[in-house]
């Protein structure tokens, strides 16, 4: 039974993320979109057993000719972030989370963390996602593997780029990987203190963030009004209900809101916005002809839905599962033509970490989970999944790595 759970862990990953979905899904609206769920786990219960069985995907053993040595390219891995770190600070002129601190505004906070990815560099953008989300968590598994002296060098500055960025996601992204490793290696101290560290740097960024718990009352109204700001009462609250409200905003997310979004993209397509019938794919859409920005229906359904936000000019997306976004193309049978594609790529991965269970884990579970919040080429591409998997396939998969641990 656990050989078959670990020959597909990744599906059974994948599962409980549909079973999350699911929760706010019915929490929001009830059975009323439950059909959409069925069909899709119909589907993955049809075409993965399918696709596991018939298709025969195959590597080579990947040796490189010319020698290298895994501990300078941990130290290579090491510059390289911190380079980028330092000339994506420069870019944006301050550190937000510093900058966050030092204001009493709520909604200049919110500004600025906006101003983090609302700007004009393209190339910032990309490099920061593949940095956060595929090059930083790769690589301090890697250092903690082959050249421990980078690994702890890389750590703070993994640290406090997630946190400077003002998102609570961010330092768990980097860190999940490694602990989720750590953990399974054993080594039950050490994942404590990872598990601890980005806890801390949660309500570290909580704190930055809730003017409430650095100033009185009083303060706040003063620097608001002097900002052009409304205060509003139920703005403020105590030290205890802020962190209490922080850790039941990280229970919301990944309970209720991964699923209740998903609703509102039901209730709305196709009555109030019809199927994109593939220009809803970011990739696909200058190709067929389309401007993605007319179906852009994460941010459409983001003004639709939070009114108040948008009238203030803070913009945002409503994004849902990747299974949601097929349904927007093409109706019910992107249901089935996203089963179709999940379970073959599923298979895809299976066989390229195979026999290396620790590192399929440690690599992949975050992928697996933002599945239920992104498009899956999104995911795949922009969101660095097949940047994880390529410096797997060359970096670890050569055996040889593995006398390092």
């Amino acid at each position: 039974m656990l050989f078959r759970v670990k020959k597909h862990a990744i599906l059974c990953m994948y599962l409980l993320v549909i079973i999350l979905v699911s929760i706010g899904l019915v929490y929001g609206f009830g059975l009323k979109h439950i059909d959409k769920i069925i069909i899709y786990v119909l589907s993955l219960a049809l075409f993965y057993p399918l696709a596991n069985k018939y298709l025969n995907f195959s590597f080579p053993k990947f040796n490189l000719h010319i020698y290298y040595n895994p501990r300078i390219i941990a130290s290579i891995l090491f510059f390289f972030i911190t380079a980028f770190v330092i000339i994506h600070i420069a870019f944006l002129g301050h550190v937000p989370f510093i900058s966050a601190y030092n204001i009493l505004d709520y909604y200049d906070i919110a500004f600025i963390r906006q101003s983090i990815t609302e700007h004009d560099s393209t190339l910032i953008k990309y490099m920061s996602a593949f940095m956060i989300k595929g090059i930083i968590p790769f690589s301090l598994l890697y250092a903690s593997i082959v050249n421990r002296k980078y690994f702890y060098l890389l750590l703070p500055v993994a640290i406090f780029y997630s946190i400077s960025l003002m998102q609570k996601s961010l330092i768990v992204t980097v860190l999940l990987p490694i602990t989720i490793y750590l953990l399974l290696q054993r080594k039950y101290i050490l994942t404590l203190i990872c598990t601890l560290t980005f806890i801390v740097g949660v309500f570290l960024l909580v704190y930055a963030t809730n003017p409430s718990l650095r100033a009185t009352q009083e303060e706040i109204k003063a620097e608001m009004k002097q900002r052009g700001h409304l205060y509003l009462e139920h703005e403020d609250v105590g030290t205890i209900v802020a962190f209490l409200s922080a850790s039941d905003a990280i229970y919301t997310r990944v309970f209720v809101t991964t699923g209740l979004v998903s609703g509102y993209w039901f209730e709305k397509i196709p009555s109030q916005f019809p199927y994109t019938k593939g220009c809803g794919y970011h990739f696909l859409a200058p190709l067929i002809g389309c401007d993605y920005k007319d179906f852009d229906y994460s941010r459409k359904i983001y003004e639709a839905t939070y009114i108040k936000e948008s009238k203030i000019g803070l913009k945002g997306t409503v994004t849902v599962a990747n299974f949601v976004y097929d349904y927007a193309n093409f109706g019910y049978i992107g249901l089935v033509l996203s089963a179709i594609i999940i379970s073959v790529f599923f298979v895809l991965l299976n066989t390229i970490y195979k026999d290396d269970f620790n590192w399929l884990i440690s690599n992949n579970v975050l992928f697996v989970f933002w599945l239920s919040s992104g498009q899956f080429s999104t995911t795949l591409l922009s969101g660095g999944w097949v940047l994880a998997i390529l410096l797997y396939f060359f970096l670890v998969r050569n055996k040889k790595l593995l006398a390092f641990e």
